[in-house]
């Protein structure tokens, strides 16, 4: 039986095994090596249904090859596409395999990383927006940006939903070099976060506005204070305690109405989500149109110090007593306290930790003994607030 499974259409078999040993030799004989492509593939998408859009952090891929030493001398990225296809898929997230394909022969894409791209598909949004500016720099001497007029004041912004419902203007930055008099200029656009950052995803119609920037006279020089802004919350059960910045005040000039109207010069957001330490960082300055600093100060070094919400804690503590003669004793025997302090210390007291001691030495039947805060020790850090009864009677055993 075994011998009949071996010659059973044995011409086939051994055209096979001649195959095998052919690719074997030609492999061995043109000395195909293996290693990562020195660059990274971009990744592009495909098929995606008209009204939605993909959003994925993944932008490129990395491959390993085996090919001939005189083939890769000929290759570059764009020998390569790397791509996923989104045929069908409504919106939600997806875990989409990664195709990497070549037109080069007697190439094998050996492996590549990552091998799936996570992709969140959301429907899309266009709107129409305002254009802003964010002036930085400085005009000539005694010289500051007045008015600036964008065409078009408005643009639309198109992209991810979630995204697009968030940005309500769009910005055009421009950079004052110490000029003199009014001047145009295209500017590209951005929208910004609360960070100052540009978001991803959003698309603008058109990329660029024309800018005419008006150049007048400053006026007087006024000193004003900083204002520090900031964003999100700090660790639960912490709040900030003090706020300062290096310099404290600032010397600015400008159109006259705005110089007169502005009492501070905020600087842009600072995060302190979950913040519980001290935050030590240098924030840029958000001038209004029209205003400058004298000093040409763009940025503060500000520090924000957070402390602990203080709690309180109500405990009942015995009443200890030293030099009470033997036939006496007290009445009541416990006292009821209220405690406060910071958060992480107040939850680990309890009454074994606070102690109260009363001198009775001239102490009597029938008389009362009165409570004072100084007669408690309390651990560092923690503070009586009240303290129930206030008094103690002498009684007889």
């Amino acid at each position: 039986m075994s011998i009949k499974i071996i010659t059973n259409n044995w011409h086939i078999k051994l055209l096979a095994l001649l195959v095998a040993i052919s690719m074997w030799v030609y492999a061995a004989s043109s000395e195909t090596s293996v290693a990562k492509f020195p660059s990274t593939i971009p990744i592009k998408q495909i098929n995606l249904s008209p009204g939605l859009i993909a959003v994925y952090d993944q932008k490129e891929v990395k491959i390993e090859i085996a090919a001939e030493p005189g083939t890769w001398k000929q290759l570059s990225t764009e020998s390569f596409t790397a791509y996923i296809d989104l045929t069908g898929l409504s919106v939600g997230t997806h875990d989409i395999p990664l195709n990497v394909t070549t037109l080069v022969s007697g190439l094998q894409i050996v492996s590549k990383d990552p091998s799936s791209v996570v992709v969140t598909i959301e429907p899309s949004l266009e709107k129409e927006i305002p254009v802003v500016v964010r002036l930085s720099g400085n005009a000539a001497e005694n010289m500051v940006a007045g008015d600036v007029i964008f065409n078009p004041s408005t643009v639309k912004v198109s992209g991810p939903k979630s995204i697009i419902e968030g940005i309500s203007q769009a910005t055009a930055e421009i950079i004052l070099s110490g000029e003199a008099e009014t001047f145009s200029k295209s500017v590209k656009i951005v929208a910004l976060d609360s960070q100052g950052k540009p978001i991803e995803y959003a698309n603008f119609l058109p990329q660029t506005v024309s800018a005419e920037v008006r150049i007048v006279k400053a006026g007087n020089v006024k000193n004003v204070g900083i204002k520090v802004v900031t964003t999100g919350n700090p660790e639960v059960g912490y709040y900030i305690s003090s706020v300062s910045t290096n310099p404290s005040l600032i010397a600015i000039v400008g159109t006259p109405e705005v110089v007169r109207a502005l009492s501070s010069v905020s600087t842009q957001p600072i995060d302190i989500g979950n913040a519980s330490s001290t935050i030590n960082t240098s924030a840029k300055l958000s001038f209004p149109i029209g205003v400058q600093s004298v000093d040409n100060i763009s940025s503060v070094n500000v520090i924000i110090n957070f402390s602990q919400q203080a709690i309180t804690k109500p405990l009942t503590i015995p009443v200890k007593t030293k030099n009470l003669p033997t036939n006496l004793k007290i009445s009541p025997q416990t006292v009821d306290i209220v405690i406060s302090g910071a958060l992480d210390l107040i939850r680990g007291i309890s009454s074994d930790n606070i102690s109260l001691y009363l001198d009775l030495s001239s102490a009597s039947a029938g008389s009362t003994i009165s409570i004072q805060n100084g007669d408690f020790v309390l651990p560092a850090g923690v503070t009586l607030v009240s303290f129930q009864p206030t008094s103690v009677t002498i009684v007889l055993q």
